[in-house]
């Protein structure tokens, strides 16, 4: 058996998430079904490294499939070539490679990299990218923000609590936001593991803290007690899957 592993990038506007669902488009769906065409005699399990939600991009997602040495008739950038004209303009595969066979790209996985992207100004060019806020921010205050992020720490109360989640437990290795030229804010976190809409919940909670809606004090007591904290789940259309680590 061959173990490839695929790299891949997609704008997930169109898309209800990763993972496949019934009677709804999926990016997973839709590269299995080009993979199944392509090898139509093997039944084809893509196995993906994060289950990115309704609507979030990927630069690096990371997936693997097994098929027979003998499917495989043509070389892997050949491969990558050939599923690229199969797949709609808005998946990418960037790149194919075999691996062990013991590699899972999600259980493999040592931590995921998301960036999500804010903006100050409008805009009009790619602006479905980011999300337009209207306070005021302040830098500092969600540097001292993402301090409080960055351990091991149970993120219940930034995340969509599903009533079947025992483990909230999260390693973040690091967190970072900078303001970049033309009112851009960029916002970067690295960890082992995101819960359900995680990402979304800690930008929502940071814009509350640096806009002055919520102090820093109020925030780290409620987020170390694990208290309810009432901040938006912010837009996905602005949050990326920008790497997975190995």
């Amino acid at each position: 058996m061959l173990n490839i592993k695929l790299t891949i990038e997609y704008d997930g506007k169109k898309y209800f998430g990763w993972q496949r669902q019934k009677n709804k488009p999926t990016v997973q769906q839709s590269i299995e079904e080009a993979l199944q065409l392509l090898f139509s005699g093997e039944k084809i399990t893509l196995i993906g490294a994060g289950r990115t939600d309704t609507g979030v991009h990927a630069y690096g997602q990371v997936a693997n499939f097994k098929i027979k040495k003998s499917s495989l008739k043509v070389k892997l950038k050949d491969l990558i070539h050939i599923l690229n004209a199969m797949l709609p303009q808005d998946i990418t595969i960037k790149k194919a490679e075999l691996v062990e066979q013991d590699f899972h790209s999600r259980y493999s996985a040592k931590a995921r990299i998301y960036k999500y992207y804010v903006t100050e100004t409008k805009r009009s060019v790619n602006a479905d990218k980011y999300l337009f806020i209207k306070t005021k921010f302040d830098i500092a205050l969600a540097k001292e923000y993402c301090k409080l992020l960055t351990g091991i720490h149970c993120f219940r109360s930034l995340c969509k609590n599903d009533t079947d989640k025992h483990d909230f437990q999260a390693d973040v290795k690091y967190v970072k936001v900078s303001r970049k030229r033309d009112g851009i804010i960029e916002f970067e976190i690295c960890a082992n593991r995101f819960l359900h809409s995680m990402v979304r919940a800690i930008i929502g909670a940071m814009i509350k803290v640096a806009s002055g809606k919520m102090e820093l004090k109020e925030f780290k007591n409620k987020f170390e007690k694990g208290e309810e904290i009432k901040a938006q789940y912010v837009r996905s259309n602005a949050l990326f899957l920008y790497k997975i680590i190995y």
